[in-house]
């Protein structure tokens, strides 16, 4: 008996829909209803680290597995992380996303996984927007324009459709390429922008704070996808703290959350979840909220599922055979 795999590309993926924001928004969201409901089984991430002879780090491989039980589908998104990488020539993170038969454990496809990355994480971003903005919020700002921030100003520009977006970058054609196809403005003073700002969103590869706390208002809401970019001072005065998946944010020792949790300065009782936040229906309240999602296994899957159903829809994708015939069945 012949058991084949089905390989999905880059390229095929896109044709299969991979960029509308709309319908990964939507995925995110469903995610989050199920998570809330108890339908989806999700491991915290396992990490390798690598570092060199000298004890610096290189980069990461991260399993990230879950089973969406409504959705019938498992899965694990196996994510590489290495910082060196763009100086020969590779991108920093080099993902593939698995999904296996969990009545069999069958693998039904491999398909290339940093685009998936990058357009979950931005379409997180725009659901905790959607969710977490006051009714009469008018401007946000998006803090960086590279690929995860690209795919978050996609997903803000569908999400708030009413709220004037800005974007800033260091580099400023990337900025302005990314504003061209999202309808945005482009702005070179960066304080000016978040002063005015109601939702300040960030997507940098800063390893220190680039938002300073005394520029945001006091109802603003951040929301954080690089790491450590708001001041400590912003999260411990936040009247709401929202994470993705708090097991996994204090795992993650370079987080600012998990590092004041460590220190003792952030009471867990503090932090909420997203999930809780969606199924409910918001959180619109007055005060600061911060935000700060980490990532989780869930929200792969389910768009790689979309991509999958839609691939045997079309019979696109090359059939890989695991085996052909073996007399070690």
């Amino acid at each position: 008996m012949q058991l084949d795999i089905l390989y999905l590309s880059r390229e095929e993926l896109i044709d299969l829909g991979l960029l509308d924001f709309d319908a990964a928004l939507s995925d995110v969201e469903n995610v989050f209803r199920m998570l809330a409901r108890g339908e989806v089984l999700m491991p915290p991430k396992v990490a390798l680290e690598f570092f060199s002879e000298h004890g610096v780090q290189k980069g990461h491989l991260i399993a990230m597995p879950a089973y969406l039980k409504s959705l019938g589908v498992a899965g694990i998104k196996w994510a590489a992380g290495f910082y060196s990488n763009p100086s020969i020539g590779l991108p920093h993170g080099m993902d593939i996303v698995i999904l296996s038969d969990p009545e069999t454990g069958r693998p039904l496809t491999v398909m290339e996984g940093a685009l998936i990355t990058a357009v979950r994480t931005g379409a997180v971003a725009g659901v905790g927007a959607k969710y977490l903005v006051s009714s009469n919020s008018s401007e946000a700002t998006l803090v960086g324009a590279g690929v995860v921030g690209r795919a978050a100003a996609h997903s803000l520009s569908r999400a708030l459709p009413r709220v004037k977006l800005r974007i800033y970058d260091v580099k400023v054609e990337k900025a302005k390429n990314v504003a061209r196809e999202v309808g945005a403005e482009v702005v070179d003073n960066f304080e000016e922008a978040v002063r005015s700002s109601d939702v300040i969103v960030t997507a940098t590869s800063s390893a220190s704070p680039v938002v300073k706390d005394e520029w945001l208002k006091e109802d603003a809401v951040c929301i954080e996808i690089g790491k450590n970019e708001f001041e400590d001072s912003t999260v411990l005065r936040a009247d709401r703290i929202i994470v993705d998946y708090w097991e996994q944010v204090k795992a993650r020792e370079w987080t600012s959350l998990s590092r004041l949790s460590r220190q003792g300065l952030l009471s867990e009782e503090k932090v909420e979840n997203i999930a809780y936040i969606v199924a409910q229906g918001g959180a619109r309240g007055r005060g600061l909220k911060f935000f700060s999602p980490i990532g989780m296994a869930c929200e792969d899957l389910i768009v790689a599922f979309r991509l999958y159903r839609r691939a045997l829809e079309k019979g696109v994708g090359v059939k890989i055979p695991l085996w052909r015939s073996s007399d070690w069945l």
